[in-house]
């Protein structure tokens, strides 16, 4: 149990980072000493999200009562849903951002990477 709580946690930790990353404004970013990180957008937007999925099935995969399969879509149907409100936060709260629905393909394209690597491995995760 104490380990199923740590794994939502982590996941909670993550959307906050998330959340950060994609409301802060652009020029806050440019502060940091990763600023060079921040410049190739795509694949850190499919980094985060697809990360934000690994989280979340990880954590459920500790409830025995559902399905593999449902455990899978379903964490990344809220992973992506996360990836699409935040652009949305994005566009609504800030104005130095904006919304793009390219970033939310990518978001997307994480959750993918990270299903489809979970359905290979169904094996070793199902016992």
């Amino acid at each position: 149990m104490k380990s199923l709580q740590l794994s939502y946690i982590f996941a909670s930790i993550w959307a906050a980072f998330i959340l950060f990353a994609t409301i802060a404004s652009t020029s806050s970013l440019q502060e940091l000493p990763l600023k060079d990180l921040f410049q190739f957008d795509k694949p850190i937007h499919a980094t985060l999200f697809g990360v934000q999925a690994w989280l979340l099935i990880r954590a459920r995969l500790q409830q025995a009562y559902q399905s593999y399969l449902t455990i899978i879509v379903v964490s990344c149907l809220a992973s992506t849903s996360y990836g699409m409100l935040t652009e949305y936060l994005q566009k609504w709260l800030t104005t130095s951002r904006t919304f793009d629905l390219y970033d939310f393909v990518a978001d997307t394209i994480g959750c993918l990477i990270v299903a489809i690597w979970f359905l290979s491995k169904r094996k070793a995760f199902a016992q």
